[in-house]
C-alpha cells in the first residue's frame, strides 16, 4: 500500500517538487526506513514523526513502512518532510477520511513542517519558494506551521492553511474547515522613522546629487572621506530614496529571507532591503555557501542597497568575490552536486577612510592606497566616485521641518521619474544597460563621441569604465528630463571618476 503527498526540495531561493512515497508493507518488523539522499535531520524525522503521531492519538502501524523521496538524486536536507512523511503515513492507515467520503486529496496540497514531540506542528524555511511553487504547479494550495502562513500568503490567489498541530491538518484533510490562527507580527529591521531622509544631509550639495543619480540609475557608488563625514548616512539615505518594490521584486526578495530563514514583515514586504555586513565577513558569509548552499549577505539585499562599510579593510578573498555578484547581479554557488545561483542585482554603497600611515601622507597617496588594496577591476564595478569632507557646522542651522520635507518629497519624485523613464525606454534602470541597448539609450553624434573617448583617453580609463560613464550620464539626463544625452551630461559623469585619477 503506497500513498503520496507532496513537498519541496530548496534549490537557491527557488524550490523544485519533492514526492513523498510511503509504502506500509503488509509484512515485516515495525521500522521505517527512509531513502532519497536524506542528510542527518531528513533520517531523523523516522524517529520525531513516530513519537508525534503516538502523542497526537493515532495509532502507529506496526509493519514496515519505507519512505521513498523523490527525485532520489536530489540532496534533501532540514525538518520539512516530518509534517509530509506523517500524513502520508496516517492515509495509509486511513485515519484520514478519503475523497470519496468527503475528505481532501493529500496529494494536492503542497506541505512542509517540522513535528515536535507532542505533535506541534514548528515553521521551516524556504516557504516564499514553496508557495511560488504550488502557484506553478496549479496545487489546490499549501499546508505549513501558523508561523509560516504570513510567507506564504505572499503569493497572490494561493490557498494557505496555518495549523499548529498534527490533528488540525487530519481534520482538514479529512473534510474539515481549515484552522484559524492569528498570524505572528515582526518588526522590520529598520522602520521608515530610522532612515534618514536626503534632507539630513547637510552641507553636501554634491553627495546629495550622488545620492539622486545613485538611485535613480541603479549605480554603485564609492565614498571616500574621513570618519564622521557622513559616508553611512548618504548609503542610508539612498535606501530611503529608491521607490517602493513591485509585486514581483518583493517576492523575490521575500523567497531570499526565507531560504535563509529570517521572519519577514508584511508590512515593510515592498520596503527596498537595506543590508550592512562587517568587514569581517568571510566570503561565505557574503555571497553565500555552506554544504547546502544559503544566500549571502550580497543576496539578501537584492532589489536593495549594500553597504559595504570600510570596503578596503574586508579580507582580500572577500574583495574577489564581491566580483561577480556586483557585475552580473547573481551568484553562482558551485559544489560537486551541481550549481546554485541566488538573485544579487544590488546597489552597492563602498565607503574608505584612507589611512594616514606616514607623515608624508597626501590625499592622492592615501586613495592610490586605498584602490591598491581592493584592486582596480573592483574600482571599476563602481559608477560613481566622490571624495567627501567634513561639512561646516554652521550648515546645520537653518532651513526648518516644513522645507526640509518638501525637499525631500521633490528629490523622490525625481528619482521615481528617473527610473519610471528608464524603465518605458528600455525596460531596466539604467545600470542594467549593456551591449546594444546601451548604445540605443545613449546615442551620441559623432562629436559627442569624440568628446567622450578623449576624456577616457586622458584619465586612462578601461572599456568598462567607458560604459559606466556612459549609463551615468543617461541617468543625469532621465534626471534633467532630456531625452537625448549631451556634453554637459557626459562631462558630469567623466567628474564622478575621480579615484581613476589617483
Amino acid at each position: 500500500m503506497i500513498r503520496r503527498t507532496t513537498s519541496f526540495v530548496l534549490v537557491g531561493a527557488e524550490a523544485e517538487p519533492c514526492r513523498i512515497e510511503v509504502d506500509l508493507a503488509s509484512h515485516g518488523l515495525g521500522s521505517i526506513g527512509i531513502v532519497g539522499l536524506p542528510d542527518a535531520a531528513v533520517r531523523e524525522s523516522a524517529e520525531r514523526v513516530r513519537t508525534a503521531v503516538r502523542n497526537a492519538g493515532f495509532a502507529w502501524p506496526g509493519s514496515r513502512i519505507t519512505v521513498n523521496l523523490a527525485p532520489a538524486d536530489r540532496r534533501k536536507e532540514g525538518p520539512v518532510y516530518d509534517l509530509p512523511i506523517a500524513i502520508a503515513t496516517l492515509a495509509g492507515t486511513d485515519a484520514i477520511t478519503p475523497v470519496r467520503d468527503g475528505g481532501r486529496h493529500p496529494e494536492q496540497w503542497l506541505m512542509a513542517g517540522e513535528l515536535a514531540l507532542d505533535g506541534s506542528v514548528r515553521p521551516v524555511r524556504g516557504v516564499v519558494a514553496l508557495a511560488a511553487l504550488a502557484d506553478r504547479l496549479g496545487a489546490a494550495g499549501v499546508i505549513v506551521a501558523a508561523p509560516n502562513a504570513v510567507e506564504a500568503e505572499l503569493v497572490d490567489g494561493l490557498d494557505v492553511v496555518g495549523v499548529s498541530h498534527l490533528v488540525e491538518v487530519v481534520a482538514f484533510l479529512s473534510g474539515g474547515p481549515a484552522p484559524i490562527h492569528a498570524l505572528p507580527s515582526s518588526r522590520p529591521e529598520t522602520s521608515p522613522s530610522e532612515t534618514p531622509t536626503l534632507s539630513a544631509i547637510r552641507g553636501q550639495p554634491a553627495a546629495r546629487r550622488l545620492a539622486e543619480i545613485a538611485a535613480a540609475g541603479g549605480h554603485n557608488l564609492a565614498l571616500v572621506g574621513p570618519p564622521g563625514c557622513g559616508k553611512t548616512m548618504l548609503a542610508r539615505t539612498i535606501a530611503g530614496l529608491l521607490p517602493p518594490l513591485d509585486g514581483r521584486a518583493a517576492l523575490e526578495v521575500a523567497a531570499v529571507r526565507s531560504a535563509a530563514g529570517l521572519p519577514i514583515d508584511p508590512a515593510a514586504i515592498r520596503r527596498p532591503p537595506f543590508r550592512s555586513p562587517h568587514h569581517t565577513s568571510s566570503a561565505a558569509a557574503l555571497v553565500g555557501g555552506g554544504s547546502v548552499p544559503r544566500p549571502g549577505e550580497v543576496s539578501l539585499a537584492h532589489r536593495g542597497v549594500l553597504l559595504l562599510d570600510e570596503f578596503a579593510e574586508f579580507a582580500r578573498p572577500s574583495i574577489d568575490a564581491m566580483r561577480e555578484p556586483l557585475e552580473d547581479g547573481v551568484v553562482t554557488v558551485s559544489r560537486a552536486s551541481g550549481s546554485v545561483r541566488f538573485p544579487a542585482d544590488v546597489l552597492a554603497v563602498a565607503t574608505f577612510n584612507p589611512t594616514r600611515g606616514r607623515e608624508d601622507w597626501t590625499p592622492a597617496a592615501g586613495c592610490r592606497a586605498m584602490v591598491d588594496r581592493i584592486g582596480a577591476p573592483m574600482l571599476d564595478r563602481f559608477d560613481l566616485h566622490h571624495l567627501m569632507r567634513p561639512p561646516a557646522l554652521r550648515s546645520f542651522l537653518g532651513v526648518g521641518d516644513e522645507a526640509d520635507d518638501a525637499s525631500d518629497r521633490r528629490a523622490a519624485s525625481r528619482v521615481i521619474a528617473a527610473r519610471s523613464a528608464a524603465v518605458a525606454r528600455q525596460g531596466t534602470v539604467n545600470a542594467g544597460l549593456r551591449g546594444r541597448a546601451l548604445s540605443d539609450a545613449v546615442a551620441l553624434g559623432p562629436a559627442g563621441l569624440e568628446h567622450l573617448v578623449a576624456a577616457v583617453e586622458a584619465l586612462g580609463l578601461s572599456a568598462r569604465a567607458f560604459d559606466r560613464i556612459r549609463r551615468v550620464a543617461r541617468t543625469i539626463a532621465d534626471l534633467d528630463g532630456c531625452t537625448q544625452v549631451d556634453t554637459p551630461h557626459l562631462d558630469e559623469a567623466v567628474s564622478y571618476r575621480v579615484l581613476d585619477r589617483t
